[in-house]
């Protein structure tokens, strides 16, 4: 019994695992026929998490995916204010992960085979980055409901608690500045490999 202590802890790994996997839960239920083909047409349902939603223009790509990251970053921030904001951060991953795959599909559709190098390029890249952002800020949701939680329940210092206040606020704007760099690069990608669509 003395070397439990040796025994690495694996908790914040299964659940960023988790995490993902609730993420690709969502992209497997937004690539189904049914729910693409619906959401292709509803902003809030594909948010933008393509190029070819977003519009024509390059500023319009840029405006509509920062607009798209920075509503889903306010909306994670202002679910872990909240004791009880754990399902809200699950609920906001599986989300974005529907949006990723009624994205994906509507190109597909739209190109058949002939897009799959439009996929690779204009979109799965920034993805996969969107969707590590989202899966970053829903763990900084739960995180910060727990402790609120736990504050409820049992109390702690309040130095304590303004000084996790102060963190969750950098990392949230660490991922507001990553979305920003995120939508500065998709419509100069778009606007450089914009033949493959």
């Amino acid at each position: 019994m003395k070397h439990i202590k040796y025994i690495p802890a694996r908790g914040k790994d299964t659940g960023f695992i988790l995490m993902c996997a609730v993420c690709a839960a969502g992209v497997i239920i937004g690539s189904l026929p049914a729910v693409s083909s619906v959401g292709a047409d509803c902003p809030w349902l594909h948010q933008y998490l393509s190029p070819t939603l977003c519009g024509d223009t390059v500023f319009s790509i840029f405006a509509r995916t920062l607009l798209s990251l920075l509503l889903f970053l306010a909306a994670a921030f202002l679910s872990g204010m909240f004791a009880l904001g754990q399902p809200l951060g699950t609920a906001l991953i599986f989300y974005r992960g529907a949006g990723i795959g009624i994205s994906v599909s509507a190109v597909y559709a739209a190109g058949g085979l002939r897009s799959l190098p439009a996929v690779v390029v204009l979109i799965l890249p920034f993805a996969l980055a969107e969707l590590f952002a989202a899966v970053i800020a829903a763990r900084e949701v739960i995180r910060s409901s727990n402790e609120l939680l736990r504050f409820m329940i049992s109390g702690c210092k309040r130095s304590s608690e303004r000084r996790s206040f102060r963190l969750y606020c950098i990392r949230f704007a660490v991922l507001a500045l990553i979305s920003f760099i995120i939508s500065l690069s998709v419509p100069m990608v778009s606007y450089l490999f914009g033949s493959l669509l």
